[in-house]
């Protein structure tokens, strides 16, 4: 889908996150709804400090969201906590009842491949990401995306990792 644009678009995300427009568009690569299966709006940030004092307005990211067709934010930097992962991420999706989410496979793969169509990561025919996510609700998870691409086009995204049961219990109707 077509990249956010206009400085009144930047600035409505930037508002939602809590982030100043600087902090949004100092890394010079778009603002953009990638879906993998589920539409996400991907936010690039230059800071791990910034991506880390996001305060996040539910109200707002969800009418962010709804403008632009999103399940939620997802909001990244290529500053990391851990010496060995490629992205440091967080995931905001109000708009479908998740604050926000510490461990988010659809979103990672949307992720992986728009790490891969801007050329934000080292692309080869199978490239490997692994993006930390929940750190900041003290629940850090990664998750790990391949992407498989062929003459600058995406032919397939996987994603996985470990999980961790953190509930059970039953339903009854």
């Amino acid at each position: 889908l077509d990249p956010i644009e206009t400085v009144d678009e930047v600035y409505s995300v930037g508002r939602a996150l809590g982030l100043p427009k600087p902090g949004v568009v100092e890394t010079n690569w778009e603002l953009q709804v990638v879906s993998t299966g589920l539409p996400v709006l991907i936010v690039p940030v230059r800071t791990l400090t910034a991506v880390r004092s996001i305060i996040p307005d539910a109200s707002a990211i969800t009418a962010v969201c709804e403008r632009f067709g999103a399940n939620g934010i997802m909001v990244f930097t290529t500053v990391t906590v851990e010496s060995f992962t490629s992205v440091h991420a967080r995931m905001f999706a109000p708009k479908i009842g998740i604050l926000e989410d510490p461990a988010t496979g659809s979103a990672a793969g949307a992720l992986g491949a728009y790490l891969v169509h801007h050329g934000i990561v080292e692309v080869g025919p199978t490239t490997d990401i692994l993006v930390e996510q929940g750190y900041e609700i003290d629940r850090p998870s990664r998750i790990l995306v391949q992407v498989e691409s062929d003459n600058d086009a995406i032919q397939g995204v996987k994603v996985g990792g470990h999980c961790v049961m953190v509930v059970e219990g039953t339903l009854r109707f």
